[in-house]
Formats: structure tokens, sequence, C-alpha cells
């Protein structure tokens, strides 16, 4: 062994003796990288989003309805501008356009009620 590299190996062998060592700490040093990340992304996102900024989302499609015909295959009612499109999924192929729908013909929806987990959870419990 050349007197070079075996000063580079005494060198690497002198460095590793000094930092603390153990898969427990690289372990650790990688979860809290992970938690700090996650933070600052749900920070960003959360500031992002009270300014306007619309993640995912687009104003020229919106999803109107989904109907679950069985575990893998769904119809879905798309609006697409002035367009009402139903579509068919399923897990063997493309998405299939089944028909266009008159939005005229298509019947008022009740508003949604906002519904509270506290309450969902008081109803079970009275089931009991």
């Amino acid at each position: 062994m050349s007197g070079f590299s075996g000063a580079l190996l005494l060198q690497a062998a002198d460095g590793a003796a000094d930092l603390p060592g153990g898969y427990g700490v690289a372990l650790l040093q990688s979860l809290l990288a992970l938690a700090a990340v996650s933070v600052l992304a749900w920070v960003v996102i959360r500031w992002a989003a009270q300014r306007g900024a619309r993640f995912g989302s687009s104003s020229r499609v919106k999803v109107l309805e989904r109907a679950g015909l069985d575990a893998r295959r769904s119809l879905y009612l798309v609006e697409v501008g002035d367009r009402v499109l139903l579509v068919g999924v399923g897990d063997g192929g493309a998405p299939s356009l089944l028909t266009e729908v008159d939005p005229a013909t298509l019947p008022e929806l009740p508003p949604a009620a906002s519904v509270r987990f506290r309450d969902v959870l008081a109803r079970m419990r009275r089931k009991d």
C-alpha cells in the first residue's frame, strides 16, 4: 500500500471515530428531517391556501358526482365548461365517454349539510 492511500485510510478511520455512530442515530436524524420537511410543507400549503392559491383543482373541469357500481367500476358526472358528460371508469382501460347530459335535465341536489365527526360519533354511541 502506498503512503498516500494509507494516510487517507487513517484519516477516514479517525473521522469515523469522532462521529456518533449506529443505525439508531441515522434513523433518528432521518425521522427528524422527515418531520421538519412535512411541517414546512404543511405550513406553506396552508399559507398559500389562505391567499387564494388552488392546488390540484381546475375551474374548467369539475366532478359533479361519482356513483360506484362495484369495487372496480364507477360512473362520473363531469362538468367541462358548459357541457356535462357521463364517463364510465373501470380497471380494464381508459375512461369511456358514455353520453353527454343536458344540464337542464339534471335535478337540483339539496345543499350538503355539514356533518361534524362529533355528531356522528354521538349517534353511533346512542345506537349501542
